[in-house]
């Protein structure tokens, strides 16, 4: 930002609540922020407000719902194990990605928030495993050899994302235990894995769709960029859960992404809106249309 050649916008991940200096940086140069997938900590929003309230070079942010999909991660490990336990006390681990970052941050509250829904549930255990496959397989490992030891139980692991489900499914399959059977695995992040492992029933979802927040960020710059009074703005956008019932219809996609089938600009302001409509799951209706289209099914659009 202090070169000649100063971008004119500068996107922002908040990761360990490293964007205070940079906004404050952002205002002496003329530099557009937008931030997303992690907005700001509490404890900084004092300090810096809100989109163009105090620094005048932050224009936007785009920010998933991460506290509703750990919610609903939770929500649906208890529903799908209380289709075999009804009514008794059921036992789980916790793998979190950190307790820093403000996206890990909502997703843990999220995963408390929903687990708190029914008393009967006992989450034993909650694990730091810094969002990698072999911590959260090591540690999965460990929690087990204790739960054996205890002569407990484990019916469910809750997994921040998609690399730590993997390492607890890996735990589980070598203390000779069947994933999606013994015990329920929820992940997050849509990854390839994610549904290769949703689809073949070791995982029960992947919650997910956040990392289009890049693609929307970009909307949202090139939108500054055309509409001359500007409102800064926090976009919340959901996130939405691939599982068994919808994995043939939209792994395809995230298996093997085509993205050039999907319109982004589609989703840019139109003068009749206040606000954006940003949903991961209409991305992927495009894709499916695009493929309806393809394969002679759905009249062909113009091209533009």
């Amino acid at each position: 930002m202090e070169s000649p050649s100063a971008p004119d916008y500068l996107l922002l991940v908040n990761e360990e609540q490293a964007a205070s200096e940079l906004l404050t940086i952002a205002d002496g140069h003329d530099t557009h922020v937008v931030m997303l997938l992690n907005g700001l900590s509490r404890e900084q929003a004092l300090i810096h407000g809100t989109p163009g309230s105090l620094h005048p070079s932050w224009i936007g942010s785009v920010i998933p719902d991460n506290h509703t999909a750990g919610k609903r991660m939770a929500a649906q490990l208890i529903k799908v194990a209380r289709e075999g336990s009804p009514t008794e006390q059921l036992h789980g681990l916790a793998l979190i990605g950190d307790t820093r970052t403000p996206a890990s941050i909502a997703r843990n509250t999220g995963m408390l928030a929903g687990f708190s829904q029914d008393q009967n549930v006992h989450i034993d255990r909650i694990l730091e495993a810094r969002w990698n496959t072999r911590d959260a397989e090591h540690l999965t490992a460990q929690y087990l050899k204790w739960v054996s030891r205890s002569s407990g139980q484990n019916d469910l692991i809750w997994a921040a994302n998609d690399a730590m489900a993997e390492g607890a499914i890996l735990a589980l399959e070598s203390a000779s235990l069947t994933p999606g059977v013994d015990v329920l695995v929820a992940g997050l992040n849509w990854s390839p894995e994610g549904i290769s492992m949703v689809k073949d029933q070791r995982m029960l979802l992947t919650d997910g769709g956040h990392f289009m927040a890049g693609a929307w960020a970009m909307v949202m710059a090139r939108d500054h960029a055309d509409i001359e009074e500007w409102t800064p703005r926090t976009v919340n956008f959901p996130m939405s859960a691939i599982t068994h019932g919808n994995v043939a219809r939209y792994g395809p996609f995230l298996e093997n992404p085509d993205w050039e089938a999907a319109d982004f600009a589609a989703f840019g302001l139109q003068p009749s809106q206040d606000d954006y409509g940003f949903d991961p799951m209409k991305v992927l209706a495009q894709m499916l249309d695009h493929q309806a289209a393809a394969s002679g099914l759905l009249p062909q659009a113009p091209a533009v």
